[in-house]
């Protein structure tokens, strides 16, 4: 058999068994990635409400659909999404830049709790001595959170952005709101936990039965590999990275391949072509523009 006709048996193998996924969890994967995204509007909003301003959910959400789209296409994880965000919210609902930039770094503060325990759950099965980089990790977020006043000013800078005496006194009273933080990373928790269920259904489209250990392991590496990507939308390095460690837990080579197809036709192609529309139709093509103009 020459090579051309190894790999093009290869790919008839890849499309049979995804032609035969099931459909249902297949759309059960997608509901579950959309409701991910109202959980993160919902989380923005609490924040933001936080700091005394108030933006409808319908906004919100728009801005962070068109914003996957904006990072699916731009190098470096979450590199013009968050630039969208912060420009959407200031243009549509009138809140200054500079504490919509911060509501974001803060989202991002709280999230890290629950990845935390996801990557030590990780580390579980890679690493004999996962205290250490944990250590490492809690120990920065400490950082962050007892100088929280300086990483404020800081993150206006790294944004270029300014605000008032008032602005810098509501976002940096955010550490002393524990009902808000606590919803917050009960929302972020859940986000994560979603994530998780999807890798699970779409391993159930398959047939797989793998432990919940496991999906969520791959989780975290497809979580860890996205973070790391400095390719758009991870392009080329999460699928890798993400069919080596199913393979590594014992999938076959097919069944690794099509796991990660599917998956990413969930979360990059279609979300991509979503938040594409939602970026046409909802007066994002202006707001990117006038962003880029800045």
């Amino acid at each position: 058999m020459t090579m051309v006709e190894s790999i093009s048996s290869e790919v008839s193998q890849y499309f049979s068994v995804l032609r035969g996924a099931s459909v249902e969890y297949i759309a059960l994967a997608l509901v579950t990635y959309y409701v991910s995204v109202l959980l993160y509007a919902l989380r923005w909003r609490l924040i933001l409400r936080g700091i005394g301003r108030e933006a409808p959910m319908g906004e919100l959400v728009k801005a962070i659909m068109a914003s996957i789209f904006m990072n699916n296409v731009t190098p470096m994880s979450r590199g013009g999404g968050e630039l969208l965000r912060i420009a959407w919210v200031s243009r549509r609902v009138n809140i200054p830049a500079g504490m919509s930039a911060v509501s974001i770094v803060y989202e991002r503060i709280l999230e890290t709790i629950p990845v935390m325990v996801l990557f030590l759950v990780g580390l579980t099965y890679f690493s004999s001595e996962p205290a250490v980089p944990v250590a490492i990790g809690a120990a920065g977020i400490a950082l962050i959170w007892i100088k929280w006043d300086s990483f404020v000013r800081v993150s206006l800078r790294v944004f270029r952005t300014e605000a008032t005496p008032e602005e810098l006194k509501r976002i940096t009273a955010l550490r002393s709101l524990h009902n808000i933080n606590l919803a917050a990373v009960g929302l972020s928790s859940a986000v994560w936990v979603l994530d998780v269920v999807r890798l699970k259904l779409i391993t159930l489209a398959f047939g797989l039965s793998l432990s919940w250990g496991l999906v969520a392991v791959v989780s975290v590496a497809n979580l860890v590999l996205g973070l790391m990507a400095f390719t758009p939308g991870g392009i080329g390095i999460i699928e890798g990275g993400l069919v080596g460690t199913l393979i590594h837990f014992g999938l076959p080579s097919t069944l690794a391949v099509s796991v990660t197809l599917l998956e990413r036709l969930v979360s990059y192609v279609i979300s991509s072509a979503v938040g594409f529309l939602v970026l046409l139709t909802s007066g994002g093509v202006e707001i990117w523009r006038a962003l880029r103009s800045q």
